[in-house]
């Protein structure tokens, strides 16, 4: 699920707006350790820095599970 929102998000904003929605909860937790003044623009900070990162992120060149135990077992030949 996560997966395709990430792919749709790139092309349609409410596969953007859900994927904010569903990172919510976590954003509102983490703003309990801020000062009651500053968590509206920190708030909109944090969203805009998911979706940067969100429309940044390449979900096609993510490795599968295969490749990435052979890079992983690569790095350890050549430590």
């Amino acid at each position: 699920m996560l997966y395709d929102l990430v792919k749709e998000s790139h092309e349609n904003q409410e596969a953007m707006q859900t994927l904010i929605d569903l990172f919510e909860p976590k954003l509102k937790k983490s703003l309990l350790m801020t000062k009651i003044g500053e968590r509206e623009d920190l708030a909109q900070e944090l969203k805009y820095t998911l979706i940067k990162y969100i429309q940044r992120y390449n979900v096609d060149s993510t490795p599968g599970f295969w490749e990435l135990k052979k890079q992983v077992q690569s790095k350890k030949i050549s430590c």
